[in-house]
């Protein structure tokens, strides 16, 4: 791979700890994989000496994938290359009975997280959605600024900081007495366990030689804190971008940067400005746009392309109007410029704004796709099955038996459910094995026990049977529960219908696949299974290319990709800048955002903007964002 001077500085840079500040666009991947291996070719290290961190299991195979071009497979399959919350769950398996929790470990997704808090703030927030959101941030940010709810209960400010506090610690409980994880117990778990074992920290410091961290800016507390504890020999790169830092609301720092300063105070700064993707134009419109945010380290980006076009500037007169216009212009650059569908992709704040845009696009026939981080994993269909899958690691998992004891219905109402539970709890076991106690008949009529009893008994025949027929197990699941005529009822459009056939069929092959061939206990491969698929889909994105469509998304979903045409609608007072970051004050990153949205372009860039908006039923006038006022007006052109 040809490389610039400057990215040819950073990749044989190895003196120092080094920070590459890699503006859009600007080969930041390339950096990090020619520097793999240089320090395999020239510097010979071991590549299991190696450790490599990104934010999705997609990059790190991509980065692998793109090594082995280069090195011979058998070097590039010795590299550590992973997501940060993938190499946390192998730390915890290397020492997890020091924090008291089980090999066994269960794991909550975002959406069961807040299905427990939900019932456990139900006392304390009197059913208060807001609330109750602002409990499931605070609850994650804790655990991201590494503050246990002992820490969490002396911070506190005033009442409402105590009841949080009070449910981050009756949340704790539930996870640790039935052996369960939360996504952010990741990282948490980790670093805490690092911190309390020396001879485990000892272990990765001697057996990291040279750690690569890729979107350093993405990175919040907890992470940074566990890149210190992996590496104190300082043999570390770290690649990002200050003006690509979006991701606060998931508890990205961009103070992480001030940190190295303090932390590393001859770390190398090396900052790639050289773009590859976008025309001069497109890149000073940025360059102008994020001059307006204060900075740590300045940078300005520079193309060898031409200048460009100008960018066009929509004023729509409403948003059907807004709408319109955006299909009038991919009308006419396809008709007129033969370029394909492909090429389009149109960016917003909100997902609320893509209502409209897709009634226009249907009428007049343009094909598109929206894109979210929502893969077939997530729907309700397989994670009902992930519910058996984790009931089989661990039986005492009460969340995950909740959710398979009526699915399919087994005729287990709501009063059995609620005795059941208390029952559980007055006895300190788990609901599976409160099921089959010598005592719960008399809680218990002879209907609703002989309902539970037969399917603990047919549980019972399902984990002799997985430990034996792993990559069988969910089949017959599936078969014993009748569930694909249950589906059937469930959905009675037949478009739907097919569509979750089509992914519980694919989500069988694949964990049939995933069992073959792999030597180790059933539950230790369900485990994989399970962790596998929650980190893909709290982290990963769909594969976007070569589909020939117009591509819908919001701007934080596309980040990290690229289009010829990119169009920016609702650029408005209240949606870019968003209203709650008006309110809070956190302008800059709105401005990042904005400015990430502008660097997808390649060719063309078209903002638009609505001056009368439909908000809770009424037409609101708007005003135009800031950001169309801090572009240079002489690349702007107004229609």
């Amino acid at each position: 791979m040809l490389l610039n001077n400057v990215q040819k500085y950073a990749v044989e840079f190895i003196s120092n700890p080094c920070l590459v500040i890699a503006g859009a666009g600007s080969g930041k991947t390339r950096v990090i994989i020619n520097k793999i291996v240089y320090l395999i070719k020239t510097c010979k290290l071991d590549p299991k000496n190696i450790f490599a961190l990104t934010f999705t299991n997609k990059a790190a195979i991509e980065m692998k994938n793109r090594i082995k071009k280069i090195l011979d497979n058998k070097n590039a399959n010795f590299l550590n290359i992973s997501t940060f919350h993938t190499l946390g769950i192998k730390i915890l398996k290397l020492d997890h009975e020091n924090l008291f929790v089980k090999s066994n470990f269960s794991i909550f997704d975002r959406s069961e997280q807040n299905i427990i808090l939900k019932d456990i703030a139900k006392k304390f927030l009197n059913g208060n959605s807001n609330l109750l959101k602002k409990l499931i941030f605070f609850i994650s940010k804790c655990k991201n600024e590494f503050i246990n709810f002992y820490d969490a209960k002396k911070l506190a400010k005033n009442s409402l900081d105590n009841i949080f506090a009070n449910c981050y610690e009756i949340y704790e409980k539930y996870l640790r007495n039935f052996n369960i994880l939360d996504f952010d117990d990741l990282v948490f778990l980790p670093v805490l366990l690092l911190k309390k074992n020396l001879f485990l920290r000892n272990f990765f410091r001697k057996k990291i030689k040279y750690l690569l961290v890729d979107e350093y800016q993405d990175t919040n507390i907890v992470q940074y804190k566990l890149i210190k504890l992996l590496n104190n020999s300082k043999n570390f790169t770290l690649v990002g971008d200050d003006d690509q830092s979006i991701y606060s609301w998931r508890g990205a720092n961009p103070k992480n940067f001030f940190l190295l300063n303090h932390d590393y105070p001859n770390i190398k700064i090396i900052k790639l400005e050289h773009n590859y993707r976008s025309s001069g134009r497109i890149l000073n419109v940025a360059n102008m746009l994020i001059s307006n945010n204060s900075h740590l380290f300045s940078k300005k980006l520079f193309s060898n392309f031409e200048y460009g076009s100008t960018i066009k500037i929509i004023s729509a007169k409403n948003e059907l109007d807004e709408c319109n216009r955006i299909v009038d212009e991919i009308i006419k650059y396809y008709n007129f410029s033969k370029n394909e569908y492909n090429d389009f992709a149109i960016l917003y704040r909100n997902n609320q704004q893509v209502k409209i845009l897709e009634k226009v696009l249907l009428i007049r026939s343009i094909p598109y796709k929206i894109f979210s981080n929502t893969s077939l994993f997530h729907t309700v269909e397989i994670k009902n099955l992930l519910n058996y899958l984790k009931l089989i690691i661990n039986i005492n998992n009460d969340f995950s038996f909740l959710q398979v004891i009526n699915t399919p219905n087994r005729k287990i109402g709501k009063i059995t459910l609620h005795k059941l539970k208390k029952f559980s709890e007055e006895n300190k076991i788990s609901l599976f094995k409160s099921c089959s106690h010598k005592k719960i008949h008399k809680n218990l009529n002879l209907y609703s026990l002989k309902n539970l009893k037969k399917f603990i008994l047919w549980f019972n025949k399902i984990l002799i049977f997985s430990k034996s027929y792993p990559e069988k197990v969910l089949y017959k699941i599936v078969k014993d529960t009748n569930y694909i005529s249950w589906i059937e009822k469930k959905n009675n459009n037949s478009e739907k219908l097919y569509c979750c056939i089509k992914n519980l069929k694919t989500f069988l092959l694949w964990v049939k696949n995933f069992c073959i061939n792999r030597n180790k206990d059933n539950k230790l491969i369900f485990q994989e299974i399970v962790e596998k698929l929650l980190i893909e889909d709290e982290n990963d994105r769909k594969d976007i290319k070569n589909k020939n469509f117009v591509k819908l998304m919001t701007l934080h979903s596309s980040k990290g990709l690229e289009f010829p045409f990119v169009f920016i609608m609702g650029m408005e007072e209240g949606l870019l800048p968003h209203y709650s970051s008006i309110v809070s004050n956190k302008i800059d990153e709105e401005r990042r955002l904005a400015y990430v949205g502008i660097t997808r372009a390649k060719k063309q860039l078209i903002l638009t903007f609505s001056k009368i908006r439909k908000k809770y039923g009424e037409n609101i006038s708007t005003t135009p964002s800031r950001f169309i006022k801090e572009l240079p007006k002489k690349d702007l052109k107004w229609i």
